[in-house]
């Protein structure tokens, strides 16, 4: 940092840099969460509440929204509603509120399931027609700007899609040619799946040079893949809801049982959300789960505990997240297996910033198949490990888990930080705990960028340094 509290970057000779990952949540930080003043009330009533809430609900979506967009908050007063199904919110500028843990739903249905979900019309669209090609013959990861051919199809405000379009020298590069050598039934990545688009908005046009909001978190080498902008439409997102203040259990039959509720609180084609203050007992899967075709979405002070199902994959992600600009925080889960985790090809920036794991059964970090732009700050794992690396054959072919991922004054037991091929890089900078060169999978795999081993730096939250000094409020 220099004089004045603000944060330096020092490029490599091709000019990648640490990003700025603070580009995350409820309108990128740039906004608090509000208090949505309450449009109706409801009680528990004896036996299924699922019509109760249901008919509730479909009661606030049909008042008008105000100018800000909200319809209103939905107050669940203090009791037990016994739930047999999936609860919706269909409509933008809605809010489930609980009173606190005194608000209990019990999802009582006996079968794997969702519990409650937000979901718009439809997911965001490329105009196909806006198809422009990058013309950078290498645009680093921290970039926030790119040159494309034609510079007429765009403008100041456009939203905008960066398509990478990896080819197959990348993924020999990477090794993730040959998983099926090993193991026949793991799959060989492919170009075509590997196929990442970063959202984003453009805030300057200067003759052919695109400027847009958050960076770049994957570098684009001509030499390995080709990048292109589209325009793109987004007409059935569902925009500014919430669920807080509340908690949420599942039904279970045993330890193992796993027919019942999975996800707590799903969040799908939705921009500009959260969750606060959200406490889940009893499901499979996850406390909040948010899907590919969500960003921007907040979750904070949330728990998930008590997980029940075969502890195995595919099962106990706490804090699940496929979408883009997100962030958690201040969460805390217990005996999950990946606590704070990404899926396959999740776009960044994300953020996990000060959680906690008690009692992790497995790691937490991306967990398969090239996330990028993600930041793990402040992060205490407790007995068990974090980090990004390698997972080879595992999962029939998870292969690099993630580039471009920082861990920052994050502990655990062991810390696995693992470098792919070529010019992508991974992270570790203050963090406590034994660097080890396997996590989970495979060894013998270069370290990444690791600094200050066992001792904290400053300044201690990279995100929050980041955001403020882009908000400009040091």
């Amino acid at each position: 940092m220099d004089s004045k509290g603000k944060l330096t970057y020092v490029e490599d000779e091709k000019g990648n840099k640490i990003p700025d990952y603070s580009y995350v949540g409820y309108h990128h930080g740039e906004k608090i969460i509000p208090f949505v003043p309450v449009r109706k009330v409801i009680n528990a009533i004896q036996g299924d509440n699922l019509s109760n809430i249901q008919k509730a609900i479909d009661e606030v979506e049909s008042l008008e929204p105000d100018s800000n967009g909200f319809r209103g908050a939905l107050l669940l007063k203090a009791g037990k509603y016994e739930v047999n199904g999936v609860l919706k919110v269909k409509k933008s500028g809605l809010v489930l509120r609980g009173e606190g843990k005194t608000t209990v739903l019990i999802a009582t249905q006996k079968e794997q399931s969702n519990f409650i979900v937000f979901e718009g019309l439809s997911a965001a669209e490329k105009i196909k027609s806006s198809k422009n090609k990058i013309i950078d013959s290498y645009v680093p990861v921290g970039a926030q700007s790119v040159s494309i051919e034609n510079d007429r199809a765009f403008k100041k405000g456009d939203d905008i899609m960066i398509e990478r379009k990896p080819n197959q020298d990348w993924i020999k590069m990477l090794g993730m040619d040959i998983l099926s050598q090993t193991d026949p039934k793991a799959k060989d990545w492919t170009p075509e799946k590997f196929t990442v688009t970063y959202r984003r908005k453009i805030v300057e046009v200067l003759g052919n040079k695109i400027i847009f909001d958050a960076p770049i978190v994957d570098l684009i080498d001509s030499t390995y893949a080709e990048g292109y902008l589209y325009k793109y439409t987004w007409n059935g997102k569902m925009e500014e809801v919430g669920i807080e203040n509340i908690q949420l259990d599942s039904y279970y039959a045993s330890e193992t049982d796993e027919n019942h509720a999975w996800n707590a609180v799903t969040f799908m084609k939705v921009e500009n959300g959260w969750a606060t203050n959200v406490y889940a007992n009893y499901f499979t899967y996850s406390c909040i789960n948010i899907e590919k075709t969500s960003m921007k979405i907040t979750v904070d002070s949330c728990e998930m505990r008590n997980a029940r199902g075969i502890v195995t994959g595919g099962r106990m992600y706490s804090f699940n997240v496929l979408g883009e600009q997100n962030l958690v925080k201040n969460c805390i889960s217990e005996k999950g297996r990946h606590d704070y985790v990404t899926g396959a090809t999740v776009a960044g920036p994300n953020v996990f910033f000060k959680c906690k794991s008690i009692n992790a059964q497995s790691i937490t970090g991306p967990h398969h198949r090239w996330a990028t732009g993600l930041l793990f700050d402040s992060i205490d794992i407790g007995e068990n490990k974090i980090g990004v690396e390698n997972r080879g054959i595992s999962g029939s072919g998870h292969g690099w888990a993630g580039a471009t991922c920082m861990f920052w004054n994050c502990s655990a037991t062991d810390i696995v930080i693992q470098d792919p091929p070529g010019d992508h890089t991974n992270w570790a900078i203050g963090c406590i705990g034994k660097h080890i060169d396997k996590g989970c999978c495979t060894s013998n795999q270069p370290f990444g960028y690791i600094e200050s081993k066992g001792k904290n730096v400053v300044p201690q939250s990279l995100f929050e340094q980041q955001l403020s000094n882009r908000l400009k409020t040091n």
